[in-house]
């Protein structure tokens, strides 16, 4: 089973935003009877230190502090195993059914998005759940810490989406021979709306069809992105 773990992190000193934390206590509020771990920065250093020196060196040389983000979350996942999900995802209604009878589930973008790439779908990284150790997230883990910098990719956000973003766990899924144990979730279910969709609920100008989606969903990502500026500012 998937251990009854939830992970959330945010490494900025000054700790996560009020938006943040509120958006946090409805996964607590759902899950009372759910370990819940909250990883800040010198948490995060003692996790290395302790699990994966020889991941240390190559963690602080990330361009991107995204980067670092990104790839602590597969760190955590594949030692302790449990749920990782960003703080920008609000939950509806306890999740238990959506991962029981499976060692991996990993929920995934809304089409949209998938679109916007020309392909069939995107593995996210926002929302996964897992035992410790699976191979899927060995070759992550892999792929990430070991794998020569893609240095031909302009687009900033491109390079952070391709190396240790959603572009990249969706190739590692593709290639991975155990597919067939992950559950990838239907963004109807995680994640029901997509960016364009978000401003337009944040304005108030949701339609009936969005108020739908959310209504049957168990979890919303808001995709606020606040790595966004540090790439882009």
């Amino acid at each position: 089973m998937i251990p009854r773990i939830i992970h959330q992190i945010y490494e900025n000193p000054a700790g996560p935003p009020d938006m943040f934390l509120s958006l946090s206590s409805t996964w607590k509020e759902h899950h009372p009877d759910w370990e819940y771990r909250f990883w800040d920065r010198s948490s995060i250093d003692s996790f290395l230190t302790l699990h994966f020196p020889e991941h240390v060196t190559k963690y602080r040389l990330f361009t991107y502090d995204i980067q670092r983000w990104d790839a602590i979350r597969y760190l955590i996942l594949y030692k302790m195993g449990g749920l990782y999900v960003d703080m920008d995802f609000e939950c509806f209604k306890p999740i238990d059914s959506l991962l029981n009878g499976y060692s991996c589930c990993v929920g995934l973008e809304p089409s949209e998005h998938a679109r916007w790439f020309k392909l069939p779908f995107i593995v996210g990284n926002a929302f996964m759940a897992t035992v410790p150790n699976h191979p899927y997230f060995e070759m992550i883990t892999r792929d990430v810490f070991m794998n020569p910098t893609i240095s031909l990719i302009e687009s900033k956000n491109l390079f952070v989406i391709s190396t240790t973003g959603p572009l990249m766990t969706t190739r590692i899924y593709d290639a991975c021979p155990q597919k067939h144990e992950i559950k990838l979730l239907s963004p109807e279910l995680v994640a029901p709306l997509s960016n364009k969709e978000v401003e337009m609920f944040i304005e108030g100008r949701e339609t009936p069809e969005m108020e739908e989606k959310i209504e049957k969903a168990f979890a919303v990502h808001y995709f606020w992105g606040s790595w966004y500026p540090q790439l882009n500012g």
